[in-house]
């Protein structure tokens, strides 16, 4: 921390360890972000939950970039040892921790709004009313009006405002209370929210027309909102620190690293459902790496066969030549239906690929003549041979 630092090593300092924290988690929530875009604008499904998400990450950006500063003037040390480097210092830290707090609460509102906003299209074509009432009025409306009404008290405790961080500021001041009372049920409220996100899609999923994996993939990959409730639950137990005005910095070190953990996996797990082709790549991917193997050891095996006798031949050319015959004998039906289907709603395509709307079935029915006269005739031997 250098000048800021007045006693070197003795002072307890847990800020190196809550910058490793906040960049490491920030960028892994990047590079998941950055991918969601690519794949969303190529794909052309690029929507209001992508824009949410967006704001979201920004929102952890500056939740970061804010805590860093914080950290390197002394604000993850006892309010006693930040008071030795001066008022001024004193001052634009418990700035800082207050500001930061305004990051936290609009990124974990913004992160559900866009997983609610990403069901909502997925069953706009559908009739599943209750749960879109429901994605409707908690994770989308009481979730943004509760982030505004507590980040705008958040600076409102205090008139004028600057008395809140400034204690050479005269001022009127409500009970610190009140705002740790605020902010506990703002937690409880995002605890119960992002439980919600992680059982909804349940309800969804196992009512539209997709097979058994998809639907078990899709209420899996959902499900995982349930990591960012638990985290968010760990969190609301120390929000009843934030009405603690003596050791302030030292207090509310907990909240940062859960709130850091809270924006992480609603980052994270809100952007999984959108990177199916991701997935796909990999996967087709990873069985090309495997094909690749077989297909050296073919070519070996091609390369002895050419050694083989010319009878050899001969008898692999009479096997096919008798399966080609058979085959003369097949009688085949086709039965081709084709009709238009929705891209999104009932069917998940639309979700990950970009449809054409089209859907054709064809069925085979294939069978063997089996009349006396129908026999295959037998495969004569080459070179006279019996």
């Amino acid at each position: 921390m250098g000048a800021l630092d007045p006693r070197g090593g003795d002072v307890p300092d847990r800020g190196p360890m809550l910058i490793s924290i906040l960049w490491s988690l920030t960028a892994l929530a990047g590079f998941t972000a950055t991918l969601r875009v690519v794949v969303r604008t190529r794909n052309r499904m690029f929507g209001w939950d992508d824009i949410f998400m967006i704001f979201a990450m920004l929102c952890f950006m500056g939740w970061s970039i804010v805590l860093t500063l914080y950290a390197q003037k002394g604000g993850s040390m006892h309010i006693q040892d930040v008071a030795k480097t001066g008022p001024d210092n004193v001052a634009n830290v418990l700035f800082l921790n207050w500001l930061s707090q305004v990051f936290g609460i609009l990124g974990v509102a913004a992160g559900k709004i866009s997983v609610a906003a990403l069901l909502l299209a997925i069953i706009q074509l559908t009739e599943l009313r209750w749960q879109r009432i429901f994605l409707w009025i908690v994770p989308i409306t009481l979730a943004s009006l509760i982030a505004i009404a507590c980040s705008t008290l958040t600076f409102a405790q205090c008139t004028p405002a600057k008395a809140l961080w400034d204690q050479r500021v005269e001022g009127k001041c409500i009970d610190p209370h009140v705002m740790s009372s605020f902010g506990t049920f703002t937690g409880a409220f995002n605890t119960f929210t992002d439980a919600s996100l992680a059982i909804i899609p349940a309800t969804i999923f196992w009512q539209l027309n997709n097979t058994t994996t998809e639907k078990m993939q899709l209420t899996i990959v959902f499900g995982l909102n349930i990591l960012t409730s638990i985290c968010s639950g760990i969190k609301t137990q120390y929000l009843a620190e934030l009405a603690n005005r003596t050791d302030q910095t030292w207090a509310t070190y907990d909240i940062f690293v859960w709130v850091t953990g809270e924006l992480f996996l609603m980052i994270v797990c809100g952007t999984l459902p959108t990177l199916h082709t991701v997935l796909i790549w990999f996967r087709t991917a990873a069985g090309s790496i495997k094909s690749a193997v077989p297909s050296q050891n073919s070519r070996g095996s091609r390369k002895g066969s050419s050694r083989l006798t010319s009878d050899g031949e001969a008898d692999n050319n009479d096997a096919e030549l008798a399966e080609l015959r058979a085959m003369a004998h097949l009688s085949i039906k086709t039965r081709t239906t084709v009709e238009r289907v929705q891209s999104r709603g009932e069917s998940l395509d639309g979700l990950f690929d970009d449809k054409n709307g089209v859907r054709v079935d064809m069925m085979y029915d294939v069978r063997r003549d089996t009349r006396p006269n129908s026999a295959v005739p037998p495969v004569e031997p080459r070179g006279g041979h019996p």
